[in-house]
């Protein structure tokens, strides 16, 4: 049988081809670099360049849609927000081979934080109280002036905390949100101002069928990147019957089919949790699940193939999963952290090189390649590594991005993408 998989700059992509490759999969993989690590893996058997995603994302759908026409894919796997394109053109690809995927305006919607905040009030899903989704900069002075706690300013449509920023000080939240603004020119859709929740981030990784939950893992994070919240490195599955309950819920409400990953703010003080994001794909956390006993990708594969579903174990509590190089990188943002102490700094090390049983997301043995193609790219932006953006030099080429691809000047229409070669 053959794969075809696109975007290998991330940790879920490294899984999915290793575990496809142990299913019996001949696979192919699509991406914009050579440098994508993922590419090494000794379960990819043909590599493809592509335009960017972000930057390019009709040349990355056109790359990917010819590759598909050739008729020789049993399915096509999207790890990241290629999904998101990509279910654009699922009329298309139906044609070709198997895909499983929601409507694209499903998947744009509830991955919008300010659509997400309003069905959670309508689904009785608790959000952050102090969560504010501006029209006008007029507004945002209004709401700055109101505001006498610590706050996160994010993108509606952000990632990973993606131009993501956590302002303490309650009179720097105007400039800063200026800033912000500015710099991603995000005008026509103004960041969100939430009210900061100390706290640990629960996640949730699920796999759906017609609203009906196959398989999925409850994780909470011990350690996350950047430090003000973002993606976690260090993590332990965990038993949350109320963030499983609100997830169905929005499974339910949309007759959700495939991946679903949603995010929860738990307050430190209460022990409420709160919902902050929905990521309606994949997430890296999924090799955390395969190690606790939840293999999702099996039954994945199986509904895409429209065949019987294996259905996953529960997952087994207290398994730690770690992404090595995003932990490495916690342990140096905090070490050259000019807010802390000396003493905080050798508390977040002794935290840090305390052993512990863990399992590696990505590092294995018998497929060493990528991880030595993962720290050459690393090795080669090092210093970029300690700037307040450093997350975006993994997302840069993988994140889909709405308004470039509406806004794109392109000559070939939907319908010639549509046409038989």
């Amino acid at each position: 049988m053959q794969a075809l998989v696109s975007t290998m700059m991330n940790p879920t992509s490294l899984f999915t081809v290793r575990r496809l490759a142990e299913l019996g999969f001949q696979v192919t993989a699509i991406d914009s670099s050579r440098e994508c690590y993922a590419f090494y893996s000794r379960a990819v058997k043909r590599r493809i360049i592509s335009p960017s995603l972000r930057y390019d994302p009709r040349g990355f759908a056109r790359v990917v849609l010819n590759e598909l026409k050739t008729g020789n894919y049993d399915i096509y796997v999207p790890t990241f927000e290629c999904g998101f394109l990509m279910s654009y053109y699922y009329n298309i690809i139906k044609n070709y081979t198997r895909m499983l995927t929601m409507p694209y305006e499903s998947i744009m919607k509830i991955h919008n934080k300010e659509y997400l905040k309003n069905l959670a009030e309508r689904l009785n899903i608790p959000t952050p109280a102090g969560t504010f989704c501006p029209k006008t900069m007029d507004e945002v002075k209004d709401i700055c002036q109101s505001i006498d706690y610590p706050v996160i300013i994010k993108h509606q449509t952000g990632r990973n905390a993606n131009g993501q920023r956590l302002i303490k000080n309650p009179a720097e939240v105007y400039p800063q949100y200026q800033e912000i603004t500015d710099r991603y020119n995000l005008k026509n859709e103004l960041p969100i101002i939430q009210r900061f929740i100390k706290g640990p981030l629960i996640s949730t990784i699920n796999l759906a069928r017609q609203g009906d939950i196959v398989g999925n893992i409850v994780f909470k994070s011990l350690r996350v990147v950047p430090t003000t919240g973002g993606t976690s490195s260090y993590r332990v599955t965990y038993s949350c019957p109320e963030a499983e309950e609100m997830d169905r819920r929005i499974i339910e409400h949309f007759n959700w089919t495939g991946f679903i990953s949603l995010d929860y703010m738990m307050d430190e003080e209460t022990g409420n949790i709160y919902l902050i994001e929905c990521n309606p794909r994949m997430a890296p956390a999924v090799a955390l699940a395969y190690n606790a006993g939840v293999n999702l990708i099996e039954p994945y594969v199986d509904m895409i193939l429209d065949q019987p579903i294996r259905n996953p174990k529960p997952q087994i509590p207290g398994i730690k999963g770690k992404l090595q190089f995003l932990d490495l990188g916690w342990i140096l943002f905090n070490l050259t952290d000019n807010q802390l102490s000396l003493k905080e700094k050798w508390k977040c090390f002794k935290e840090w090189a305390r052993p512990e049983k863990f399992y590696y997301d990505m590092t294995d043995l018998r497929d060493f390649k990528p991880i030595l193609a993962l720290y050459a790219f690393i090795f080669r932006r090092i210093f970029k590594f300690f700037g307040p953006e450093a997350g975006e030099i993994f997302l840069e080429n993988v994140m889909f991005e709405e308004k470039r691809f509406n806004g794109s000047q392109e000559t070939e229409s939907y319908t010639s993408l549509s046409s038989s070669p």
